[in-house]
């Protein structure tokens, strides 16, 4: 699903997956990134390290767990130079990250 607000300035895309469900809001240079998924071994450390090699600089953080699930919302400021510039291009590239994530926690699993 992409919506654009009356304003014409706010974005929203959504995927959903057997990996995570991924929101992203954006407002110019400013988006929000919610991902739900299944808790995993460093999970989180792995998105923030690669949101930050990505230049997006995370703003603000927050973490809610409920059994076997977590959300983490991010808020992140869109640098100048990050490849990743609609709410398309990162929730995309989020998701492949859940993705390998999860495929990491498969293998060592085995």
């Amino acid at each position: 699903m992409e919506a654009a607000s009356d304003e014409g300035s706010t974005t929203t895309k959504e995927r959903r997956s057997a990996a995570a469900d991924i929101e992203v809001t954006m407002v110019e240079s400013h988006a929000n990134v919610k991902v739900l998924s299944r808790k995993r071994p460093k999970q989180l450390l792995k998105i923030v390290n690669w949101l930050q090699s990505m230049c997006l600089t995370i703003l603000h953080l927050s973490v809610t767990t409920a059994d076997h699930t977590v959300l983490y919302s991010f808020s992140v400021k869109v640098e100048e130079n990050c490849q990743l510039n609609t709410v398309s291009e990162i929730a995309t590239a989020v998701h492949e990250m859940v993705a390998m994530i999860k495929e990491e926690a498969y293998v060592l699993l085995k």
